[in-house]
C-alpha cells in the first residue's frame, strides 16, 4: 500500500471551505506529529475555532479533494508536505473534486468503479479514502503489517493502524481468500467482516476473482503509479526477478528502515521496487545514492517489457 508509517516533518497550510476567503491559506504549521488528532488541533488553534466548530469540522486536501478520515490514527497516507488543508463544517467541498466528479458524475451516486485491465488484474477507483479504507484497511493489514501479517485484527484495532489512511491498496487473490476464511471463523462480532468488506469481496468474485486488485482514490495518480508496480511484481516474472536481485544487494542496509515504514519483511522487495520507480531521489535521504538509484531504475524499466 501507499503510505508511510512514520512521517517526517511536513509543512501544512490551512484554509476555510466557505466564505470570502475560501481556498486562501490563512495559517501554516510545521507538523512533527502524524496523528490525525494533532492535525485537527492545529487547525482549530490556527483558525481559532470554537469547540462546537472543531467538533463538527471536516478536513479535506485542497489539491486532491480527498477527505481526511478523522477516525484514522494518522494522516501519513493522506496529507503530504506543502498541502493546503481545507476546514469545512458539513457544507459541500468547494475545492477540486476527484476526476469522476469533474467529468460530470454525482459523487453520491458511486463509491467504487471496477476496471478489468486483464484477466489477472482489476483496478478499482474509489470515490474517497474513507470509503476505500473502510472496505480494504484490514485486508492490507493482513497482507503487509510487520506485526499483524496473517492475522485478522478487530475493526477497533484497525482504526489505529497505518492502512486506515492509505490512498491506495495492492491486494491479491490469496490475501482475499485468507481474509474470507478468517472473517468467517471470527468468534467476535468486532472481527467479523463488515458490509463494506463483504461488498468488495463480492465484487471481486463477480469479476472472476482476478489474481491482483489495485485500488486507489480518484485523482491520486502518483498512488496509482506506485500500486501498479506491485501488480507488475506479482504478474511479470522478469520484473520480479530484477527487483529481487536489486533488493538482495540492499536488504542488509534497508531492512530495518522498510520495517519502520510499516512493511512486513515479505513485502520489502516489492515495496523497494515500487519506491525506486516512483519516488524522487530525496525520498531515500542518502540511503541509496542518486546515481545508483538511476541505474537501478534503468534495470527495472528494462525488465518491465510490455506495460500492463
Amino acid at each position: 500500500g501507499a503510505s508511510l508509517a512514520s512521517m517526517t516533518t511536513i509543512r501544512v497550510s490551512f484554509c476555510l471551505n466557505a466564505g470570502a476567503k475560501a481556498g486562501q491559506p490563512l495559517a501554516t504549521v510545521v507538523a512533527r506529529d502524524s496523528a490525525t488528532e494533532a492535525l485537527l488541533q492545529a487547525a482549530s488553534n490556527k483558525l481559532r475555532l470554537k469547540k462546537r466548530e472543531a467538533a463538527s469540522a471536516h478536513l479535506y486536501v485542497w489539491s486532491t479533494g480527498v477527505r481526511v478520515d478523522l477516525a484514522a490514527a494518522d494522516i501519513s497516507g493522506c496529507v503530504a508536505d506543502g498541502d493546503l488543508v481545507v476546514v469545512g463544517f458539513g457544507e459541500p467541498f468547494a475545492g477540486k473534486q476527484p476526476a469522476a466528479a469533474a467529468a460530470g458524475s454525482d459523487l453520491r451516486a458511486w463509491e467504487a468503479r471496477w476496471e478489468a485491465r486483464s484477466a489477472d488484474l482489476a483496478l478499482v477507483e474509489w470515490r474517497d479514502a474513507v470509503a476505500m479504507n473502510r472496505a480494504l484497511g484490514r485486508l492490507s493489514t493482513l497482507l503487509e503489517h510487520p506485526a499483524h501479517r496473517g492475522r485478522l485484527v478487530s475493526h477497533a484495532q484497525q482504526r489505529r493502524l497505518p492502512s486506515a489512511s492509505y490512498l491506495g491498496h495492492n491486494l491479491y487473490a490469496d490475501t482475499l481468500r485468507s481474509f474470507e476464511s478468517l472473517a468467517a471463523a471470527a468468534r467476535e462480532a468486532e472481527a467479523a467482516a463488515s458490509p463494506a468488506e463483504l461488498a468488495f469481496l463480492a465484487g471481486w468474485a463477480e469479476r472472476g476473482a482476478p489474481q491482483v486488485v489495485v485500488s486507489y482514490v480518484s485523482g491520486a495518480t502518483p498512488t496509482l503509479a506506485h500500486e501498479l508496480c506491485h501488480a507488475r511484481y506479482a504478474l511479470l516474472p522478469p520484473y520480479r526477478g530484477a527487483v529481487d536481485a536489486a533488493w538482495a544487494r540492499h536488504e542488509q542496509l534497508l531492512c530495518k528502515w522498510m520495517a519502520d515504514l510499516g512493511y512486513h519483511a515479505s513485502r520489502h522487495a516489492d515495496e523497494f521496487g515500487a519506491y525506486l520507480l516512483t519516488e524522487p531521489h530525496a525520498f531515500w535521504r542518502g540511503r541509496v545514492a542518486p546515481r545508483e538509484a538511476a541505474e537501478l531504475r534503468a534495470v527495472l524499466a528494462a525488465a518491465l517489457g510490455e506495460p500492463l
